[in-house]
C-alpha cells in the first residue's frame, strides 16, 4: 500500500493499518462513545429507571443525548493494579523454586514455573487490589452509613448491591488460593516446628515432674485388666515447667527455643484454620448472605421507602 501526496508517494507499511479483531460480536473494540454503547445504555437506563424509582421516556419522545463520561483509569486496556504484597509473594516464590531445584532447572522449565507464579500471583492481586483500591477508598469517602441506612435512598441501594455483588465475583473464587498458600506454608513450615518444639518440650516437662510417683494401681478383672485404657497423663503447668528449668542456662535456653518453636508452630496452625473457615463461610455462607442483603435493601428502597 502507498500513499500519493503531491506527486510523491510514499510506500506505508501493513503494519501501519488498523488492525481489525478477528472475532469481537460483542464490540468491545469500538470507544465508549460509539452508537452501540449508546444504544445499549439507552436500553438498560430504559429497563432500570423505573427500578430505581425513576420514570422511563415515553413512547415517541425524542430521546436525550446520554453522555458517557470517559475516564482512563477505569479504561480496561489501561488498568494496571498495584499490589505490592503479590508482588513481593511472586519474587519469594521464584528465589523459593530457584534455591530448591537450582538455576540449570529453572531455566529449563521457566516457562512453566514463571507461569503458574504468575497466574497465582494475579490471583492474589485481584483481591489486594479489590481492598486496597476500591474498598479502602470507597470507604474512606463515603463511610459506612450505606450499609443498612434508616432511610434508603438511590445512592445507598447502588452503593450496598455494588460492593456485594463485586465481592461474590472477587471473593467466592480468590479465597480458594490463598488457603492453598496457608496450607502449604503450615504444612512445610509450622507442622515442623510444632512437632519439633513438642517433643523438646516433652523433656522440659520430666523435669518438672515428681521424682516420687505412686505406683499404678494392681490390675484386675478378666484378663487382668489387659484390656483396660490406661488412666490420662495430666502434664504438669506452664508455671511448673518454667519453675523446674529456670535454675540452669541450659534449661533456659530449652525454655527460649522449645516454647519458641511450639508458639510459632501453633500461630501457624490457628492462622490455617482461620483462613479455612474464612474460605469455607465465603465459599457457602457469603452468596447466600449477599443475596439476602441485596434483597433487603431492595424491599427497604422499593416497598418500604419510609420505614421506619
Amino acid at each position: 500500500m502507498a500513499l500519493n501526496t503531491i506527486g510523491i508517494t510514499i510506500p506505508v507499511s501493513p503494519r501501519a493499518r488498523a488492525v481489525e479483531p478477528v472475532f469481537d460480536p460483542l464490540k468491545l473494540s469500538q470507544p465508549a462513545s460509539s452508537a452501540f454503547a449508546c444504544k445499549h445504555v439507552k436500553l438498560s437506563t430504559s429497563l432500570l429507571l423505573p427500578l430505581l424509582g425513576g420514570t422511563a421516556a415515553p413512547a415517541g419522545a425524542a430521546a436525550q443525548p446520554i453522555n458517557l463520561i470517559y475516564d482512563s483509569t477505569l479504561d480496561p486496556s489501561l488498568f494496571q493494579p498495584v499490589c505490592p504484597a503479590s508482588d513481593n509473594f511472586y519474587r519469594f516464590g521464584q528465589a523459593l523454586v530457584v534455591g530448591l531445584v537450582g538455576n540449570d532447572n529453572y531455566k529449563e522449565f521457566a516457562p512453566l514455573i514463571a507461569g503458574g507464579l504468575l497466574r497465582v500471583r494475579l490471583e492474589l492481586c485481584v483481591v489486594e487490589s479489590f481492598v486496597y483500591e476500591a474498598i479502602i477508598p470507597f470507604i474512606r469517602e463515603k463511610g459506612l452509613s450505606w450499609v443498612l441506612p434508616w432511610h434508603e435512598t438511590v445512592e445507598t441501594f447502588l452503593a450496598g448491591v455494588i460492593f456485594a455483588v463485586a465481592s461474590n465475583f472477587i471473593l467466592i473464587g480468590s479465597t480458594k488460593i490463598v488457603t492453598v498458600i496457608f496450607t502449604y506454608g503450615d504444612v512445610f513450615f509450622g507442622f515442623p516446628l510444632r512437632l519439633t518444639g513438642e517433643l523438646g518440650w516433652r523433656s522440659l516437662e520430666k523435669n518438672a515432674e515428681p521424682m516420687d510417683q505412686p505406683a499404678p494401681p494392681p490390675k484386675g478383672g478378666l484378663f487382668r485388666g489387659f484390656f483396660r485404657k490406661s488412666p490420662k497423663r495430666e502434664p504438669p503447668s506452664l508455671e511448673e515447667v518454667i519453675k523446674a528449668n529456670d535454675d540452669t542456662a541450659v534449661g533456659v535456653a530449652g525454655l527460649a527455643v522449645w516454647g519458641g518453636m511450639r508458639l510459632v508452630g501453633e500461630a501457624s496452625k490457628s492462622v490455617r484454620i482461620g483462613v479455612e473457615f474464612l474460605d469455607v463461610f465465603v465459599g457457602r455462607y457469603l452468596l447466600l448472605t449477599t443475596v439476602a442483603y441485596v434483597g433487603l435493601k431492595f424491599v427497604h428502597f422499593k416497598l418500604l421507602p419510609d420505614f421506619p
